[in-house]
């Protein structure tokens, strides 16, 4: 169902079995850039929080690139995230936000780069995007993108696996692998939030 993992590959657990299962080797090869989409309500950003937290847990460090400003660290912290092991970027503009991921990767500052473009309506630039993913891959980082539904705001090539959420429960998300070139599309699994 799924490609091998080559051994010099590096697995991030997100310590959510449902999700982990998804992947080979039980978790996302870090270098990858991943979506993570889904209509209002859905419980995208509560599955990225869950992420994050098992990011932060494992003493690693990420940054959250906030374009809309709507960064709300009580719920970061109920969700697990350990704030001191956070970084939060409040672009003015997308240029200014993908330039700070790129640095952060290249100076090994974090592991992990979340954007947060929910609201936002123009297009990251192809090329700063492709730009991206080679120091996404050199760093062997995990870069995700929290995006609406049924927008384009990244090149489809550029992002892999994408994951669409919908809210099944008050506690319960269905996430679907709508596009991978790790595994198997299609595959669905159901996570707990709480």
């Amino acid at each position: 169902l799924c490609r091998p993992l080559e051994s010099t590959e590096l697995i991030f657990s997100t310590g959510i079995s449902e999700l982990d299962r998804l992947f080979p080797a039980g978790g996302i090869p870090y270098g990858q850039m991943i979506e993570i989409t889904g209509g209002g309500s859905s419980g995208k950003t509560s599955l990225l929080i869950l992420i994050l937290a098992a990011i932060t847990r494992d003493k690693g460090t990420a940054a959250y690139v906030d374009y809309g400003h709507s960064f709300f660290p009580a719920a970061a912290v109920a969700g697990g995230i350990d704030l001191n092991r956070l970084l939060v970027v409040t672009p003015q503009e997308s240029l200014e936000g993908v330039r700070a991921a790129e640095l952060l990767l290249d100076h090994h500052l974090v592991r992990s780069v979340a954007f947060d473009l929910v609201g936002i309506t123009t297009p990251l630039p192809f090329t700063l995007i492709h730009r991206l993913r080679t120091k996404t891959t050199r760093a062997k980082a995990l870069v995700i993108f929290l995006t609406e539904q049924h927008t384009t705001l990244l090149p489809t090539s550029s992002v892999s696996p994408r994951l669409e959420v919908e809210r099944r429960h008050q506690t319960t998300l269905t996430v679907t692998v709508a596009k991978s070139r790790l595994c198997l599309e299609g595959i669905t699994t159901e996570v707990s939030i709480y």
